[in-house]
């Protein structure tokens, strides 16, 4: 298919955001090496290779590595987190060397710090947002000229703190939130998707919005771990190409029995 420069994100009946001549198609796209809408591969399936069917492998820091820098138990920032783990700064050198040693792919670098999210009381918020503008400038200063921005915190901040996260998107390349699947009701997922690109016309107008997409239900609903329809996840993907500036194809490490999917993300770049 061909996809466009341009495109016209519908927020609400009064709100759009238009993009064209570049003005929302960052250096993620560059790092694309497509003239259009960006699909990035940050799947961890052990039998399947996206970058086959045109999609460009991403980066994603993840806390755990980044909390065992800090001297923390990173087995306290894997899956749920336990109540009142929050990540800890590390040393500016170590985490940047191991941003550098982990960001070998062509893709945006992802940095997916959820106990950091800008929620809770005020003096939480802040600290976390101060953490956060940090992480994101070391992460800048380790791997110059790439894109980098935040997974989910986008989508995960309390509105009383759009403020700081408009001043944590100022500093990002890109954003990254998370559009995973718990339910069948394609109607609810594209107004939450909706609800999250108004978020981002408010605290970071023009700047890219990168979807994260998984093709199997999300853990705790009752099709935790069923693979998507390939009808349902054309839909996905044809309403990201509507609504935002591109995607990233998230899972984790497994095994894929059913590459349906696959097929469909061939066709949707093809």
């Amino acid at each position: 298919m061909i996809i466009r420069h341009i495109f016209t994100i519908a927020l609400t009946g009064s709100i759009a955001l238009a993009c064209g001549g570049g003005t929302c198609i960052s250096t993620a796209a560059a790092d694309a090496g497509a003239s259009g809408f960006p699909v990035y591969d940050n799947t961890f399936y052990s039998n399947v290779n996206l970058e086959r069917v045109g999609a460009v492998k991403s980066n994603v820091i993840y806390e755990a590595p980044i909390a065992q820098l800090a001297g923390q138990n990173p087995e306290n920032f894997r899956g749920t987190r336990p109540r009142g783990a929050e990540l800890a700064l590390p040393a500016k050198s170590a985490y940047e060397a191991y941003v550098q040693r982990t960001s070998s792919h062509p893709g945006p670098v992802v940095l997916d710090f959820e106990t950091l999210y800008l929620k809770g009381a005020r003096s939480v918020a802040e600290r976390h947002y101060q953490k956060l503008r940090k992480l994101l400038e070391w992460a800048h200063e380790a791997v110059p000229g790439r894109t980098v921005g935040y997974y989910g915190v986008l989508g995960n901040t309390n509105p009383h703190y759009y403020k700081l996260e408009r001043r944590l998107a100022e500093r990002e390349d890109a954003l990254f939130p998370s559009l995973y699947t718990f339910s069948d009701n394609r109607p609810a997922w594209r107004t939450r998707f909706r609800q999250i690109m108004a978020e981002a016309a408010t605290v970071a107008p023009g700047k890219p919005v990168d979807a994260y997409l998984w093709p199997q239900y999300h853990g705790g609903t009752k099709l935790a771990g069923r693979y998507l329809t390939p009808d349902h996840w054309r839909y996905e993907l044809e309403t990201a190409h509507q609504l935002c500036s591109g995607v990233v194809i998230w899972s984790p490490w497994a095994s894929d029995p059913d590459q349906r999917w696959v097929d469909e993300t061939a066709a949707f770049l093809g």
